[in-house]
C-alpha cells in the first residue's frame, strides 16, 4: 500500500500541480513536503489530506481519498450493465462524483451499523452491484490512513471516523396549538421551507469545504467548457471530454476538476465534480499567473487601474478583473497618475494648485479659440515634464502616518541633481517598492501584456534579488498612482514649498498672444437692450465652433441680422478674406492686396448696422475709381456663397431660467420658429403699460419708446393700439418699433370707426355701383369684398399718409380729417372700382381659347386677388384700369406677331423672378421689404403696359433697361 517505493509517484509528486515537494533542483523537501511523504497513498491524494485539515472536512477527505486509491468498487457486468447503472443510481450526486463515494461509504456502513452478517453484507453488495471484496480493502486502508493522520496530528480519533448523517425530521413549530387549521397549514408550509433550506445551506456548506480540499491535488486535472462545443478544454491546452458514466455527463457544467485523465478512443475525466473558478485562484496562488493589460487612469476610483487575468497553466481562469496598477508596475503607473489624473485634469482634487492651474490652462485656451490657432497653450508633454520633475518616483509612510517623498522625508525629483549617490538610492527604493508590494503574488507569476502606456518591462527572473529595506523598517514604500496617496504627499511636500505645483503663465504659453486683446475678441455684445455674454470655441465642425452669442428669448426679435453679420474685430478680417476670395478673378485683383485692402476698407467706418456686401461692393467700386463696376458683382450670388461655420455668429437663446430653448446661425429662422413667443414674453410682466378694452382716447400721451427693467436687462419697448381677435382694441407693448408701428396703424382705424360710428355703418351698406362690381368680379366673394373695400376706404379717409397720432389731441384732429375727407374718398374709389370692373369684364369675355389664356389668368390672380382693395396701394387705383385695357390691347395684338410678344414676356419674366427671390429672400430672413423693392413691382407693371398697348401711355417712362438699372440702385 506504500506509495513511496513507487518511483513513478515520486515524478509524479514532482510534476504535481501542488509545486512544494520540489523547491529547487535538489529536490529538497519542504516541510509540506515531509508531511505528503509520511502519507502511503499518491501525492495527490497525500496534498489533499493535508489541504483536509485546512478545511475542516478530514472525515470526508479520508473516505474520498481512500476510494481514489483503491480500484472503483462500482461493478458493471456487460451482461448487467442497464441494471447497475440503476442500482448504482441511488448514490449519485447531480454536482460531483466524489460524493458519491460518500454515499455509498454510508450506505454501507449503516448496513453495518444493523448488525448484518457477512454474508447479508455480502448479499447488500450484490443487490447494489458493489464489490465486497473492493469494499472491505477500502475500509481498510480508510483505517490507516486515519491512523497516519491521527499520528501525524492532522485530526482527532473522533473526528477521522466519518459518521453517516442522521436523516433529521421535522419539527412542527411550536405555536401551533394555539392556530386554527388555516393558520397550521400555512406554518406547515413555511416550516418545510425553512428545513429544506437549512439542508441546502449546509450541504453547500460542505460541498466547498470538501471540493476545495480536493482542488489542492487535483489542480492539474481543472477544465473550462468550450463555448462552442461538448468537449473541456484543460492545463497546458489539453482538451477532454466528461466519462460517460458521470453524473454530470448531460448537465456539462463550465468548470470541473476530475480525479483522472484516462485515454482510450479520447481522453476521458473520469470521477468530476463542479467547481468554482475563483477556488483555483484560492487554494493555488503559487501556480496561477497574473497577466495585466490596458492600464489606464481611473476618475471614478482616483486611482491608476489595470484589467488582470489569471491563468493556470494557459487556462483562462479569471479573464478580467480591475486591479490598483501602482503594486504592479509603480514606475509607469506614476506616468500614468500624471497624464492622467494632472495634466488632462481628469480628476476631483480639491486642492489650492489644481484650481488654480485649471483656471489658467482654461484662461489660456480660451486665447487659443479666439485666435482660432492652437499655438497659444503649451503641448502635454510640456506639462508632464512640470509635474514629473517635481513629483517623486515612490513616497514612504512613516509610523506616524506622514507620507514623504523620500526615504529622509522630503526629497523630491528635483532633488536628485545634488549628485550620483542621490540618484542610485531612489534606484534602489523604486526596487524595494515592487517587491514590498508583490503581496501574496510570486513576483513570476506577474506579467504584463504590451501597451502604449508601458515604459519597461518587470523582470521575469522567477526569484528576484532581494534588495535593502527602508532604515530600520520604519518606512513603508507606497507608488504615487492614487489620489489619496497623492494628497498625503501634497500635504507634507507644500510645507517646505506651498507654490511647488503652482503652474505660471510663463510654464504654460508658447508666446505672449499680445494680438488677442478683449478689443478684439470682448467678452459682451452690446446693443440698446443691454450687453449678452460672447464665448469662443476653435473646433471646426462643432455646433459651437466660433463665437456664440447667448441672448433672452425678450430680446430675440429686436436683434438686427446685418449687425450680426460683422461677428468680433478679431474674426472680421478672415471673413472679408473669405468673402474678397469668392469674387471673380477680374474683381479680386482690385482687391490686391488682400490685407491692406482689407484695412483700408475698415478704416473707411463702414456702417456697422448695415449688410457687409453693399459696402464692401460700392467700397471695391470707389477703389477701382469706377462705379459700373458696381454692376459687374452679383451681390445676391455673392451673398449666398457659403462660408466657413465660424463666419457666422452663432445665437444660442435662452429663457428667463437660463434654459436653451434653440440655436443656430440663421437669425430668421430663429424668429420664424420662436419670434411669437418673443413676443408674448416681452409683455410678462408689463401689465402696468397695458390696457384691454379701449373705446375711446383716454390713454394719454403714447410715447415712442419705453425702457423698463426686466430682471439685470433694461429693455425697450414700445406702445401701440392693437386689434385683438375678438375685435376689441387693446394698448399693447410691442418688442419692436416695426411690429408696433403695424399694429398701431390698424388700431388707430378701428378706435376711429368707434368714433364715427355712422359713417362707417353708411360705408357698410356698400358703395355706389358695388352690386353691379361685384357681379363683374364675381371670382371674389360679395361680403369679402364689401369689408376689402370698406378697409382700404377707412386706411385712406381715416389716415392716408398722414403721421399716426399719439395723443388726444393729434386724435381728435385726425377724426376731424377723416369726416371732411371720407365722402371724397368714397366717391373716387367707387369710380375706380367701376373703372376695374368694367376693364375686368370686357377682358374676361375675349380670354376663350386664346393662346395667352392661361398667362393672363395667373396675372389676373395676382392683380385682382381677394383683400385686393386694401393692398393696392392709394396712387395704383387708377392705373389698375389700364393694366386690364393693356392686356385686352395684348391679345389683339398677339396673332399678328407671336414671337415679339413671348420676347417681350420673356423681359417681363425674368423682372418678375428677379422681384420674387429678392422678397422671397428678405422675408425668410425676417427683414421688411423697403418701398423702393414694393414700387418695382408696379414698375414691372407699367413696363407691361409700354410694352403691349403703348398707346395707353405711362405716367413716367419705362423700358427694360431702365428697369435693370433701377434694380441695381435697390440691391
Amino acid at each position: 500500500m506504500d506509495a513511496r517505493s513507487n518511483p513513478a509517484n515520486v515524478s509524479d509528486g514532482l510534476q504535481n500541480s501542488s509545486g512544494h515537494i520540489g523547491a529547487n533542483t535538489r529536490y529538497r523537501l519542504t516541510k509540506l513536503g515531509e508531511q505528503m511523504a509520511r502519507l502511503p497513498i499518491d501525492p495527490k491524494i497525500a496534498r489533499i489530506l493535508l489541504a483536509a485539515k485546512k478545511h475542516d472536512c478530514m472525515a470526508e477527505i479520508l473516505v474520498i481519498a481512500s476510494a481514489l486509491s483503491i480500484q472503483d468498487p462500482r461493478e458493471r457486468p456487460l451482461e448487467a450493465r442497464d441494471a447497475a447503472a440503476k442500482a448504482h443510481e441511488r448514490f449519485t450526486d447531480k454536482q460531483s462524483d466524489f460524493l458519491a463515494y460518500l454515499n455509498i461509504w454510508d450506505s454501507f456502513q449503516r448496513e453495518r451499523d444493523k448488525g448484518l452478517s457477512n454474508k447479508q453484507l455480502v448479499q447488500w453488495c450484490r443487490q447494489y452491484f458493489l464489490s465486497h471484496l473492493r469494499m472491505r480493502e477500502w475500509r481498510e486502508l480508510h483505517h490507516q490512513l486515519a491512523q497516519t493522520a491521527i499520528e501525524m496530528g492532522l485530526t482527532t480519533k473522533e473526528a477521522a471516523f466519518r459518521q453517516p448523517p442522521s436523516q433529521e425530521q421535522l419539527r412542527p413549530s411550536e405555536s401551533q396549538g394555539d392556530q386554527d387549521l388555516a393558520a397550521k397549514l400555512k406554518q406547515k408550509q413555511l416550516d418545510k421551507k425553512q428545513h429544506r433550506a437549512q439542508i441546502r445551506a449546509a450541504k453547500e456548506a460542505g460541498y466547498e469545504q470538501i471540493h476545495r480540499a480536493l482542488l489542492t491535488g487535483l489542480i492539474a486535472n481543472v477544465g473550462m467548457k468550450s463555448p462552442d462545443g461538448n468537449d473541456y478544454t484543460g492545463a497546458r491546452g489539453s482538451r477532454f471530454h466528461l466519462f460517460p458514466a458521470s453524473a454530470l455527463f448531460k448537465a456539462k457544467p463550465k468548470w470541473v476538476m476530475a480525479a483522472e485523465l484516462v485515454e482510450t478512443t479520447r481522453l476521458y475525466a473520469r470521477d468530476v465534480a463542479v467547481i468554482q473558478p475563483e477556488w483555483i485562484e484560492q487554494e493555488a496562488p503559487h501556480l496561477v499567473r497574473y497577466h495585466y493589460f490596458e492600464p489606464h487612469w481611473e476618475q471614478k476610483r482616483g486611482e491608476v487601474v489595470a484589467s488582470e487575468r489569471v491563468t493556470l497553466y494557459g487556462l483562462t481562469v479569471l479573464p478580467r478583473r480591475p486591479v490598483s496598477y501602482g503594486k504592479v508596475a509603480p514606475e509607469e503607473a506614476r506616468e500614468i497618475f500624471i497624464r492622467g489624473a494632472l495634466v488632462a485634469q481628469e480628476s476631483n482634487l480639491q486642492t489650492a494648485f489644481f484650481a488654480h492651474n485649471k483656471k489658467l490652462i482654461k484662461e489660456i485656451t480660451e486665447l487659443e479659440h479666439k485666435s482660432r490657432k492652437q499655438d497659444v497653450l503649451v503641448d502635454d508633454e510640456a506639462l508632464f515634464a512640470f509635474y514629473n520633475e517635481r513629483l517623486p518616483e515612490l513616497v514612504w509612510k512613516d509610523e506616524k502616518g506622514g507620507v514623504w517623498g523620500s526615504e529622509e522625508g522630503g526629497q523630491t525629483q528635483s532633488d536628485k541633481t545634488t549628485g550620483q549617490n542621490g540618484q542610485a538610492n531612489q534606484r534602489n527604493a523604486g526596487r524595494v517598492e515592487q517587491a514590498a508590494h508583490a503581496d501574496s503574488k510570486d513576483a513570476s507569476n506577474r506579467e504584463r501584456e504590451p501597451s502604449s502606456h508601458t515604459l519597461q518591462n518587470v523582470s521575469d527572473d522567477p526569484k528576484p534579488k532581494k534588495q535593502p529595506i527602508s532604515p530600520k523598517g520604519r518606512l513603508k514604500p507606497l507608488p504615487l498612482a492614487d489620489i489619496r496617496t497623492f494628497e498625503a504627499w501634497l500635504k507634507t511636500a507644500e510645507r517646505d514649498n506651498p507654490r511647488l505645483l503652482f503652474l505660471s503663465r510663463d510654464d504654460l504659453m508658447q508666446h505672449a498672444a499680445a494680438h488677442i486683446t478683449e478689443e478684439q475678441f470682448p467678452k459682451f455684445w452690446q446693443t440698446a437692450d443691454g450687453k449678452f455674454k460672447l464665448s469662443y470655441r476653435f473646433e471646426p465642425h462643432h455646433p459651437l465652433d466660433g463665437v456664440t452669442i447667448t441672448v433672452p428669448l425678450t430680446v430675440l426679435n429686436r436683434l438686427h441680422a446685418p449687425s450680426l453679420e460683422w461677428l468680433v474685430p478679431g474674426m472680421l478680417r478672415e471673413k472679408i478674406q473669405l468673402l474678397i476670395k469668392a469674387l471673380p478673378k477680374q474683381i479680386r485683383r482690385i482687391c490686391v492686396p488682400v490685407p491692406d485692402f482689407i484695412t483700408k476698407f475698415l478704416e473707411s467706418n463702414p456702417d456697422r448696422q448695415a449688410a457687409i456686401i453693399p459696402q464692401l461692393a460700392h467700397f471695391i467700386a470707389k477703389s477701382a475709381g469706377d462705379m459700373r463696376i458696381l454692376e459687374q458683382i452679383d451681390q445676391d450670388a455673392w451673398a449666398v456663397q457659403e462660408l466657413p461655420e465660424h463666419c457666422y455668429l452663432n445665437l444660442r437663446i435662452i429663457d428667463d431660467g437660463g434654459q436653451e430653448l434653440a440655436g443656430g446661425r440663421k437669425l430668421h429662422e430663429l424668429q420664424q420658429q420662436l419670434g411669437q413667443a418673443a413676443a408674448v414674453t416681452f409683455r410678462d410682466n408689463t401689465q402696468e403699460f397695458e390696457r384691454d378694452n379701449v373705446t375711446a382716447w383716454d390713454i394719454g400721451t403714447l410715447p415712442e419708446s419705453i425702457k423698463f427693467a426686466r430682471g439685470k436687462q433694461q429693455l425697450t419697448g414700445y406702445l401701440g393700439l392693437q386689434k385683438e381677435k375678438d375685435g376689441r382694441i387693446a394698448l399693447r407693448l410691442f418688442d419692436t418699433s416695426a411690429a408696433a408701428e403695424q399694429a398701431h396703424r390698424q388700431g388707430v382705424i378701428e378706435l376711429m370707426k368707434l368714433q364715427l360710428k355712422e359713417q362707417v355703418k353708411d360705408l357698410n351698406k356698400g358703395i355706389q355701383g358695388f352690386t353691379q362690381a361685384a357681379m363683374l368680379l364675381k371670382h371674389i366673394n360679395a361680403d369679402t369684398l364689401r369689408d376689402d373695400l370698406t378697409q382700404a376706404v377707412c386706411d385712406r379717409a381715416f389716415i392716408g399718409e398722414d403721421e399716426l397720432p399719439r395723443n388726444e389731441k393729434a386724435f381728435k384732429e385726425q377724426i376731424k380729417r377723416a369726416r371732411s375727407r371720407l365722402p371724397a374718398v368714397k366717391e373716387a374709389l367707387s369710380r375706380y372700382l367701376q373703372e376695374t370692373a368694367a376693364a375686368y369684364a370686357e377682358l374676361n369675355g375675349k380670354l376663350g381659347k386664346h393662346p395667352l389664356t392661361h398667362l393672363l389668368r395667373l396675372r389676373l390672380q395676382t392683380l385682382l386677388a381677394p383683400g385686393f382693395a386694401s393692398h393696392t396701394p392709394w396712387a395704383q387705383w387708377p392705373r389698375l384700369p389700364i393694366y386690364l385695357k393693356a392686356m385686352t390691347l395684348r391679345l389683339e395684338k398677339y396673332s399678328g406677331n407671336p414671337a415679339r410678344d413671348a420676347a417681350r414676356e420673356a423681359d417681363i419674366q425674368e423682372l418678375e423672378q428677379m422681384w420674387l427671390e429678392k422678397t422671397d429672400s428678405l422675408v425668410k430672413q425676417g427683414q421688411p421689404i423697403s418701398d423702393d423693392l414694393a414700387a418695382f413691382k408696379w414698375m414691372i407693371e407699367e413696363l407691361g403696359v409700354s410694352l403691349f398697348a403703348q398707346e395707353l401711355k405711362t405716367p413716367y417712362p419705362v423700358s427694360v433697361k431702365r428697369l435693370l438699372k433701377e434694380w441695381e440702385g435697390i440691391k
